[in-house]
């Protein structure tokens, strides 16, 4: 990157309270200038102008291959042909256990967490690649190899996918003078456990569901009400996420918000056999199980 033109980052998914958001606020502070953008225009109404930089708010939809040629050319015009940063940030949850969802949500999660992801890199690649710029998707701790918890089993896998995907880009890009920087994210405080983010938690089990005997605490899972407490604020976690992709070296991997460096080194670490305990303690399948032998001894009577 040259360090005497004005640098530009154009950041996915950007919500009020959302790490999008966060990002915004810390890349404006160092004096990157931000193309914030969202599925609408009017959920951008609550930016304010920045005290420094400029901020352009800018409509785009990941899952559609109109709204992202439209998003490229209009960023083309502001950045004079070169962005900086293109941050992977949009993405949402569906939670569900996997013989409960329907392909049709299961695809949905796909195709805006990984297939949409993909598209905008492939893009907005020529105007990075002009810039000699980087590509930052966003993971999460639940994208790390081994950590399958169930009831998330669709987003752990679409988060999977783009751990898989970025890694394979940051060799694929990197002849092209493009850094790739795969961002595993930890708890952090936003709306993303929310009705309406976080979708299926808020339907709960459908009535025919397999675990109906565990209701109440899949339910529980699934609205992330039975995460460990210790949840960083989202500034803390932009702030140190900015840290780290403008050093000059930055760092393949970035690991940050609560659990993160820890769940790395479990997933790195730990045996399969002790991955599945520790999921099968968290989701007390050995109380269901008992509920399910009780169940069928009497069906047998």
């Amino acid at each position: 990157m040259d360090p005497s033109r004005e640098k530009w980052a154009l950041i996915t998914g950007v919500s009020a309270g959302g790490l999008g958001d966060a990002l915004t606020t810390e890349l404006l502070s160092h004096g990157v200038n931000v193309i914030a953008t969202a599925l609408e225009l009017r959920f951008l109404d609550y930016l304010k102008p920045p005290a420094q930089g400029r901020l352009e708010r800018l409509q785009l939809d990941v899952t559609s291959s109109a709204s992202i040629a439209a998003a490229v050319v209009e960023t083309d015009r502001i950045t004079n042909g070169k962005l900086d940063f293109l941050i992977n940030n949009a993405g949402y949850g569906y939670m569900m256990p996997l013989l409960d969802a329907p392909i049709a949500e299961i695809k949905q999660n796909f195709n805006v967490n990984v297939f949409g992801l993909l598209e905008v890199t492939q893009a907005f690649f020529p105007l990075v690649r002009a810039a000699q710029g980087m590509v930052v998707n966003q993971s999460s701790i639940a994208g790390m190899s081994g950590i399958c918890q169930p009831f998330i089993g669709v987003y752990n896998a679409s988060k999977m996918a783009v751990t898989d995907f970025s890694n394979t880009m940051r060799s694929e890009l990197k002849p092209f003078g493009v850094t790739v920087v795969t961002l595993f994210t930890g708890d952090v405080r936003t709306g993303f456990w929310t009705p309406g983010h976080a979708q299926g938690s808020d339907k709960g089990l459908p009535p025919s569901s397999p675990y109906a005997l565990m209701k109440e605490h899949a339910e529980a899972m699934m609205r992330g009400e039975t995460n460990p407490p210790g949840q960083h604020p989202r500034e803390r976690w932009a702030r140190e996420v900015v840290g780290d992709l403008l050093k000059k070296n930055p760092p393949a991997a970035v690991r940050r918000g609560f659990l993160a460096e820890l769940m790395w080194w479990i997933s790195a670490l730990a045996p399969i056999w002790l991955l599945d305990l520790m999921f099968w303690r968290n989701c007390r399948f050995s109380d269901f199980r008992a509920k399910l032998q009780a169940q069928e001894a009497k069906k047998l009577r």
